[in-house]
């Protein structure tokens, strides 16, 4: 098993038992102590667990979330090709915020050489990939940062965003449902979205099919909100149909990048 595949199993393991020990996970997995300890210093360091003696526990920001870096990793390859369907939704001199997510950050490294746009974001991913091109109109908003959103969010960013009318956002979300709409476990993070929303003509939700399902306390918007969803979720799943008559949501699971 992979590091990053068996990092999201003991986030998911300790999500379920609250605590584990490092010689139960190395049977379970079959690996040595030794690569569990490491996997749960990583961990740590990244705030998604708490050490303890012989193991971990978790804590208050491992509840709902993965860290950035092991999101990064995961399904690049639905990611890439959301990302790709996306690059044909952006139109020559459009202004586009880019909110944060590992898979807005995906969009962001596909759209970013449409001719003449102007680009916002914010997000800390989004703003390292794109600084390092040339000739790219790049803005970052205001805000308090948050580790595990890596972006600015909260009071300052909402306030920012209030003097814009963006033509498209592409926004990422923790959960996605059918009655609950887009939510996320993270106050912070769900308002900023929100105003970013409610900012843009065009909303465009980019989410992997994990997303689909899922429910978090703190709402961004109903799914009336959004103009289209773009996942790579199947188009024959059932919440991929239930949405359909709610909002446009287009799949690219079947699609090659």
């Amino acid at each position: 098993m992979k590091q990053t595949k068996r990092q999201i199993y003991i986030l998911e393991y300790i999500r379920v038992n609250g605590e584990v020990l490092t010689k139960d996970l190395a049977q379970k997995l079959n690996v040595s102590t030794m690569t569990i300890t490491r996997d749960l210093k990583a961990l740590a360091d990244n705030g998604a667990v708490q050490l303890t003696y012989g193991g971990a526990m978790s804590c208050e920001m491992s509840t709902s979330e993965y860290p950035m870096a092991l999101k990064e990793e995961a399904n690049t390859d639905g990611k890439k090709r959301i990302a790709t369907h996306c690059k044909q939704l952006v139109k020559p001199g459009s202004s586009v915020f880019i909110e944060t997510g590992t898979t807005t950050l995906a969009v962001a490294k596909e759209i970013f050489r449409t001719e003449n746009c102007t680009f916002y974001t914010n997000s800390l991913l989004a703003l390292n990939a794109l600084s390092k091109f040339s000739g790219i109109a790049l803005h970052t908003i205001p805000g308090r940062y948050r580790e595990l959103s890596q972006g600015f969010l909260g009071p300052q960013a909402i306030e920012y965003v209030k003097d814009f009318q963006f033509d498209i956002a592409f926004v990422g979300t923790e959960g996605i449902d059918l009655d609950l709409g887009i939510t996320l476990p993270n106050e912070a993070d769900a308002y900023t979205k929100k105003a970013v929303i409610q900012q843009a003509k065009q909303v465009i939700i980019v989410a992997d099919h994990s997303k689909f399902g899922l429910t978090h306390l703190h709402k961004a918007a109903e799914l009336e909100k959004i103009d289209l969803i773009v996942t790579d979720l199947s188009d024959e799943a059932p919440i991929f149909k239930a949405i359909a008559n709610i909002t446009d949501i287009v799949s690219v699971a079947n699609l090659s990048h």
